[in-house]
């Protein structure tokens, strides 16, 4: 959290100099966009997920924050909180990921914002998996992945499906990896995806190497390399560093110890550059064992105590506490959500039968009122009960279909004010002609009533007279 707050307090000096919004053609599509879903993928087209080393797109994205906290977008602010959860992800920083991108999983979920989640939970699993609580990780990963099947099949399902992978890679978990590689290496196979082929094929061969298999490996690595240099012009960044730890892991495995150092040096140098810890941690390990394969002591203490002074920095006792507090909140949090949607399904259906038993009631006295040969009852009685059941099959129809009205109108206000108002538009119809047959069925029986009435008394008045004759 004090990251969080020197990163935002430094940056934001520069924002309140010079405010630096959307550019003008991406903020008119962006107050244009209907739903938060369609706001988030916006978003996410005009800023990527985050290379960590780009400084610029870190500080645009602490000034767009700024911006739209300042317009009170919640919506825009949450997508840009989770950018730069990611970031402190990437740098290391696993704890304040967590802290920053939990909170926003529940707004995503109380927003019902599908696209929000989906990235939420994927961000989460990306966190769990740097502070190796990979059991997490997969359970957040895999429900990003069942919200990737529904929102975005060909684009965000190999990412999820891809990082599970990984996480099920560093878990020492092949089989499991593999599956998930696989099925990422199709996708983007066939979606002629040759930047995400750079990723997915990596992760393939890394499990293998998990499995011990690493002559096989190596031509994924070799393959995914190329398409990496295409895709990034051979710049650094965080694939890049994860490429060359791989092929170090690899050459060491394989006794080629010559390239197992030059990869190794390589991902150190990048990796000091960009703050990169975990693969920094990664080379020193690679480079202290290799050193002591081939005896040189020296080097083998050097690179070994920096190995421990990276892994220090990177899983601190203190970070570690502070992610089991965060995970258990979560996991509170979780609890009382269910128990909550459990709690108003409960009170929705009592209220149906509510609404179906006033219903009753009413329909029943009316039905009375009409059939009743002996009351004789007063239209504007018949036209308030009417009135009043009309409300009641409104309201109980409005209950039925709530959740399905959610569904469909992704809880957007104006659709499910113009759904009510077409249901009502099919109910007052209706509601009109039972009324006009209802009043005239019961003037109809009140003249019977009062024919038979009149009738009974002139024969009682005949009766008399004759009597009395």
């Amino acid at each position: 959290m004090k990251q969080i707050i020197i990163c935002i307090s430094f940056l934001g000096v520069v924002t309140l100099a010079h405010s630096q919004p959307l550019p003008d053609n991406v903020k008119a599509k962006y107050n244009a966009a209907k739903t938060d879903e369609e706001k988030g993928r916006l978003l996410y087209a005009y800023f990527i997920r985050p290379s960590a080393a780009d400084s610029n797109a870190i500080t645009h994205a602490v000034e767009l924050l700024t911006w739209f906290k300042k317009q009170q977008d919640e919506v825009g602010a949450n997508y840009i909180e989770l950018y730069l959860a990611a970031v402190f992800s990437f740098k290391g920083d696993y704890s304040t990921s967590l802290s920053m991108a939990l909170p926003i999983l529940s707004r995503f979920e109380k927003r019902k914002d599908g696209y929000g989640l989906m990235n939420a939970n994927h961000d989460i699993g990306l966190a769990y998996s740097m502070a190796k609580d990979y059991n997490q990780s997969v359970d957040y990963y895999k429900k990003s992945i069942a919200l990737a099947e529904l929102l975005d099949p060909k684009g965000y399902l190999s990412k999820a499906c891809n990082d599970i992978g990984v996480s099920y890679y560093v878990a020492a978990m092949p089989d499991s990896g593999l599956l998930y590689a696989q099925r990422a290496v199709k996708i983007d196979t066939e979606n002629k995806d040759t930047a995400r082929l750079a990723t997915s094929l990596s992760t393939l061969g890394e499990n293998y190497m998990a499995a011990g298999e690493y002559e096989i490996a190596l031509p994924f690595l070799r393959k995914s390399f190329a398409y990496l240099l295409q895709a990034t012009g051979g710049k650094n960044s965080y694939s890049l560093t994860y490429a060359y730890n791989d092929f170090a892991q690899a050459f060491f495995a394989l006794k080629q110890l010559d390239s197992a150092y030059f990869y190794a040096y390589r991902a150190i140098n990048v990796s000091l550059t960009s703050g990169y810890k975990d693969q920094l941690l990664r080379a020193y390990e690679y480079l202290y064992k290799s050193f002591d394969e081939t005896g040189k002591h020296d080097s083998v203490s050097k690179y070994f105590r920096l190995a421990m002074t990276a892994k220090d920095s990177l899983y601190s006792m203190e970070k570690t506490r502070s992610t089991e507090a965060l995970n258990f909140r979560e996991k509170m949090r979780q609890q009382e959500a269910e128990t909550e949607k459990l709690k108003a399904e409960e009170e929705r259906k009592q209220n149906i039968q509510f609404a179906f038993i006033a219903f009753g009631i009413i329909a029943f006295i009316i039905v009375f009122l009409l059939l009743s040969r002996s009351i004789i009852t007063n239209t504007k009685i018949i036209e308030f009960l009417g009135v009043v059941a009309l409300l009641i099959v409104f309201e109980f129809l409005n209950l039925l279909l709530h959740p399905f009205l959610e569904r469909v109108t992704h809880h957007s206000p104006g659709l499910m004010l113009l759904a009510l108002v077409c249901i009502a538009a099919l109910l007052v119809p209706l509601h009109h002609k039972a009324e006009k047959w209802a009043t005239a069925k019961l003037v109809e029986k009140n003249k019977a009533i009062r024919l038979a009435a009149a009738k009974k008394t002139i024969e009682t008045l005949e009766g008399n007279k004759i009597e009395n004759i």
